[in-house]
């Protein structure tokens, strides 16, 4: 008969070591009570694709999520057409805007990664990149305007009431 040596039953004695499984099981259970889905971060409008009840945020496709969604029940067809068109004339107008706006981004990045840009450089560069944004901002009040015109006086003041698209509702 072979003799074995006893076994000792091994727990954990260090401090440092309780403290660290404590907090590893405690992290555990706070994800596992989390449950399934989204974590924080993505707010209403952030988990679908463009259109209604979903999209990357307000203006960011065509149609209601311009701030427009709550009227969308309540426009007519000929609404719907004429708001479509004034989206689309300006998306064209727009799209080159927006591609110099990307290059100029993309140079002001490349000069921040460069190491040392110089700063005269790179505020001449900030103004490029933040008179091109006016530029857009300033077409999207315009467009913003013009669908406006669109609408209805009720339909305005309902608008105008709900505020903007990101925000609360009561």
């Amino acid at each position: 008969m072979a003799v074995f040596p006893r076994h000792q039953e091994r727990t954990v004695r260090s401090p440092a070591l309780k403290m660290i499984v404590a907090a590893l099981a405690f992290a555990a259970a706070s994800a596992m009570a989390q449950g399934y889905g989204y974590g924080p971060g993505f707010g209403p409008g952030m988990r679908g694709g463009f259109g209604p009840g979903g999209g990357y945020g307000p203006g960011m496709g065509y149609g209601p999520g311009m701030g427009y969604g709550a009227l969308a029940a309540s426009l007519t067809d000929e609404q719907r057409s004429k708001i479509a068109a004034l989206l689309e004339e300006h998306r064209a107008k727009n799209w080159t805007v927006m591609g110099e706006l990307r290059s100029e981004q993309y140079k002001l990045r490349e000069m921040h990664a460069s190491g040392n840009p110089g700063a005269s450089a790179v505020a001449a560069q900030q103004e490029k990149v933040g008179a091109l944004r006016a530029r857009l901002f300033k077409q999207h009040e315009a467009m913003r305007s013009e669908i406006d015109a669109v609408l209805t006086p009720e339909q305005r003041k309902e608008r105008l009431q709900r505020g903007p698209a990101w925000a609360p509702r009561s």
